[in-house]
């Protein structure tokens, strides 16, 4: 419908995942469409309240059984991190989380909140990074095909073992694996199409 083409590399690691933590890069509005035909199956999202007042949008997006939580309330959202993983074991199912908490305009990768890591810890379940790259930059939604998305499925990261201690070092862990993988998407995206620019 947008004219992307959608490029994965990955995808087999989805079909043995157990119940884990999607963290992905938020880039635009339409991240819904990119990362939408490549999220796990038996996975919902966890987004902001504000989300339901959407026309249409909202509506749906809550009747899918997605979780909403209201970002400026401390004490609601760890009854809701709580909620999320009483809810994890109980449908034996994902969760999916824009780590940056908001859109980064494909401007790169922006500070990681610690709400999808403390859902991984507590549900003793792995985080799997699926990047997308810089794709706002590249697409002319103008044009009939308006450019490439190109995805990345990585490898799960483990929590097992891991306490609140580790926090820290485990969100290094998994910006930096997102914030490489950012950076070699977009060099293949502009390799691809000098490419084509060149025929």
């Amino acid at each position: 419908m947008l004219g992307m083409r959608l490029e994965v590399e990955g995808r087999e690691r989805l079909s043995s995942l157990p119940p884990c933590v999607v963290v992905a890069n938020h880039l635009s509005n339409f991240d819904l469409f990119v990362f939408g035909d490549v999220i796990p199956k038996r996975t919902v999202s966890v987004g902001k309240k504000s989300l339901r007042y959407l026309p249409l949008f909202g509506q749906v997006y809550w009747l899918s059984g997605n979780i909403m939580i209201n970002r400026g309330d401390r004490k609601g959202s760890i009854a809701a991190m709580d909620q999320i993983v009483t809810a994890m074991k109980a449908r034996d199912s994902s969760i999916w989380v824009f780590a940056e908490g908001t859109r980064g305009q494909g401007d790169g990768l922006q500070e990681l909140k610690k709400g999808a890591f403390h859902i991984a810890l507590q549900a003793g379940v792995p985080i799997v990074p699926i990047i997308a790259n810089n794709y706002p930059r590249s697409i002319d939604l103008k044009a009939w095909r308006s450019g490439v998305a190109k995805v990345a499925v990585l490898p799960p990261v483990s929590t097992e073992g891991l306490g609140i201690d580790d926090l820290p070092e485990l969100m290094e862990r998994v910006r930096l694996q997102m914030s490489e993988t950012i950076n070699r998407l977009d060099h293949e995206v502009a390799q691809q199409q000098g490419k084509l620019e060149s025929k």
